[in-house]
């Protein structure tokens, strides 16, 4: 910013004392620098605020933002159980001639409903079907079998799906995997088959 000068109206004649006028404008001087020094701190002291409440800002977003992802993921987790368990009364009934399919539609449909709710939030089923490779990452061996049809190291079943949210896995695909020949080795009793439905 540019100083305006100021014309300083010097009187003429012999009351003109050159001292007194040197030691004025020396004082103005000093209060000049000061104001200046005083505003540069002030300005100073201004960006840093501004810079802190910033980051204060950034902060409580993020925050925030990790809040209400946690509790979604909480909520998620709590109805994981309940499309398991749409799944396991969708096969149920479709296995019993004696449920009408109607009832059986219904179902389906309130678990294809909630499953759709809770993808548009984040949540994405693991892949896990026969013949896939099997991987520790994301899947959970419960037993293990020879198939002469699969070769080793892939899923030769699919007990209960997975599930990640946003990216993080949630649960495990539990499958069954195949090994090479010979007898299966530590295969525990595994629960019925239940083939996952949305994938």
């Amino acid at each position: 910013m540019e100083k305006k000068k100021r014309k300083v109206e010097i009187p003429v004649g012999d009351a003109f004392d050159v001292e007194a006028f040197r030691a004025q404008l020396a004082e103005l001087e000093e209060k000049l620098a000061a104001a200046e020094t005083g505003a540069a701190e002030a300005r100073e002291e201004l960006l840093r605020r501004a810079a802190d409440l910033d980051n204060t800002r950034k902060r409580l977003s993020r925050d925030h933002e990790r809040a209400c992802a946690a509790a979604a993921r909480g909520i998620v987790e709590k109805l994981l159980p309940v499309l398991d368990d749409l799944t396991r009364a969708i096969d149920a009934a479709d296995a019993d001639e004696a449920v009408p399919q109607n009832h059986v539609d219904s179902i389906r449909m309130l678990d294809r409903k909630i499953y759709d709710v809770l993808r548009n939030e984040g949540l994405e089923a693991i892949r896990a079907a026969r013949g896939d490779p099997f991987d520790p990452e994301v899947h959970e061996a419960v037993s293990v079998t020879c198939d002469p049809e699969l070769p080793p190291n892939v899923v030769a079943k699919v007990f209960d799906p997975g599930y990640k949210f946003k990216g993080l896995l949630l649960k495990p695909a539990r499958v069954e995997v195949c090994v090479p020949e010979g007898p299966a080795r530590g295969a525990e009793e595994a629960p019925p088959e239940s083939e996952p439905r949305r994938r």
